[in-house]
């Protein structure tokens, strides 16, 4: 199942997220499991299994970091999340300074100044690499994507923990 044709989108890392949010609701209106109540067991069994489907293309498509993997797997290259772990030294060291920092200020209070310029500036490194994602998609440049969404994956766990 191509995603991308599913809601009707150029099979492209950038997408319009507004458009996939109207058309996941076309679709659900057109395949939720409650609108076949009446049907035969069968009808409801296919309704219920599009109705999956286009809830996880949806997850994948609006999340930046799995839609890239995922074109990544549409191009023939399959990778998980648990692969990304191994990136090289430097960024690790960078990463885990980066968390420690963060550990700090969420444990003093009177830091929280801090902890918003830390947030801003994560933030502006998802931004970053989603970008340079973008044009190295364009180019077909496989394994530089591939080093960029190790990257992106690790600003996201950091991000999740601020949310949290």
């Amino acid at each position: 199942m191509d995603y991308f044709k599913l809601f009707n989108l150029p099979q492209k890392y950038t997408i319009n997220k507004f458009l996939l949010t109207e058309n996941f609701y076309k679709l659900q209106l057109k395949f939720h499991p409650d609108l076949f109540t009446n049907n035969s067991r069968d009808e409801k069994k296919i309704a219920l299994k599009k109705s999956i489907e286009i809830n996880r293309g949806y997850q994948i498509l609006k999340d930046s970091l799995s839609r890239a993997i995922y074109l990544l797997s549409l191009n023939g290259l399959k990778i998980s999340k648990e692969k990304f772990s191994a990136h090289d030294q430097i960024f690790l060291k960078k990463y885990f300074f980066l968390h420690e920092e963060l550990d700090y200020l969420i444990k003093h209070d009177d830091k929280k100044v801090k902890l918003d310029i830390l947030f801003e500036k994560v933030k502006k490194k998802i931004q970053n690499y989603e970008e340079k994602i973008e044009v190295e998609f364009n180019k077909k440049n496989w394994n530089q994507v591939i080093k960029l969404i190790a990257g992106l994956l690790f600003f996201k766990k950091i991000q999740d923990r601020f949310k949290k």
